[in-house]
């Protein structure tokens, strides 16, 4: 688990002997060996998580996260919760719901791949470019 800069690991309480809490982990290199990721809901994460075809819970926060909560819901990509109304059971239930279900990995196919043939940053550079250029006297 991630907890950033302005959260202290001794805010958290006791943590479970099957977590490991750090300020930053190298997001993309967990997602490409995990089962299911519990978010904010931030467009970057968001797309991450979508890339590698991770089923996502998204507990947002603030700004654009609740539409992107409830987009990730109506694509079948995950769920939405909300952090006002959470409780340990509910976050069990949900984990143990989404886990057990493969039709949260069926909505991420063709999510996945779209996202995997899209060219990356690279592409979008170049369109950018392309774009661009259009303009330039």
């Amino acid at each position: 688990m991630s907890i950033g800069e302005k959260t202290q690991l001794s805010d958290l309480g006791k943590v479970p002997k099957n977590f490991i809490v750090k300020n930053y982990v190298p997001q993309t290199e967990v997602l490409k060996y995990t089962k299911l990721f519990i978010t904010h809901g931030g467009m970057n994460s968001t797309s991450e998580g979508l890339y590698y075809g991770i089923p996502l819970i998204v507990i947002p926060q603030s700004a654009d996260q609740p539409v992107i909560a409830q987009q990730v819901e109506s694509l079948g990509a995950g769920i939405k919760l909300k952090m006002q109304d959470l409780t340990v059971s509910q976050l069990c239930e949900t984990v143990n719901h989404v886990l057990d279900h493969p039709s949260f990995h069926k909505g991420l196919t063709d999510i996945r791949e779209s996202f995997q043939k899209s060219g990356g940053y690279q592409q979008a550079v170049d369109e950018v470019l392309k774009f661009k250029s259009q303009f330039t006297i």
